[in-house]
């Protein structure tokens, strides 16, 4: 990270080098504690040991994002009349959608790889971590700007591990490659889904008010997703199957 970026973020916004310029310097800033968080989770001796639970994790995540796009395409939908950066919204996530929907069914059927009972993961409380970064979306989707919801995607979807990292990290773990079909097609489809958002941002009506939204929205999710790998990296792993 360069010792000016903020002066560097402050030219963006006014020198009309684009939104998704702004974000993407925004998300640089700020990324720097989520990206130690996956660095020690990954890291770790024990990482073979502890990713089914971070699959569950994720799973809690995955779980509930269908469910807040759909809200933000409701909200955005009934402000599209006069609102048309709402439209816009509206019509981003109508096309997008469609493209999450299972994902969650991967992530479940990656569990049952690894000896993990889907009937015991619905049984399970899904941890805070995840409570607090999708609630979080919910709140600012629909009661700020729907448009909230491309900060929380833009960091989400923005840095997904390479299959050059996972396919390394498979043959060190010893972990069955098919353990890994949902973090093998984010490897390929995240870039793809960033790369569209940010073009639409580029041409979308932003105010100030939404771009600082956009921010805002980004650096909770870095907190977030930061403290739900923190917290995978320190606690005991669950019994296999649990």
């Amino acid at each position: 990270m360069h010792p000016t970026a903020s002066s560097d973020q402050d030219e963006t916004a006014s020198s009309g080098l684009g939104h998704a310029t702004e974000l993407r310097r925004k998300i640089a800033m700020a990324r720097g504690p989520l990206a130690a968080a996956l660095d020690r989770f990954w890291s770790l001796p024990d990482a073979a040991a502890r990713y089914p639970e971070m699959l569950f994790h994720i799973y809690c995540v995955v779980h509930a994002t269908v469910p807040v796009m759909e809200a933000a395409r409701r909200s955005a939908e009934a402000r599209a009349p006069s609102d048309p950066l709402a439209a816009a919204v509206e019509a981003y996530l109508a096309r997008h959608i469609p493209e999450e929907v299972n994902h969650d069914e991967w992530l479940l059927e990656d569990l049952e790889v690894l000896g993990v009972n889907r009937e015991s993961v619905g049984r399970r409380i899904p941890p805070p971590a995840a409570a607090a970064l999708i609630g979080s979306v919910y709140y600012w989707t629909l009661h700020a700007h729907p448009v909230a919801w491309m900060g929380y995607a833009a960091v989400t979807e923005g840095h997904p591990p390479s299959e050059e990292f996972l396919l390394s990290f498979i043959e060190r773990s010893g972990l069955p490659r098919q353990a890994f079909r949902t973090y093998l097609k984010h490897a390929h489809l995240d870039p793809h889904h960033s790369h569209e958002m940010y073009a639409l941002l580029d041409i979308m009506p932003l105010s100030a008010e939404h771009t600082a939204l956009l921010g805002v929205v980004a650096f909770q999710t870095i907190r977030h997703v930061a403290a739900l790998f923190d917290a995978l990296a320190t606690q005991k792993p669950p019994r296999a199957g649990s």
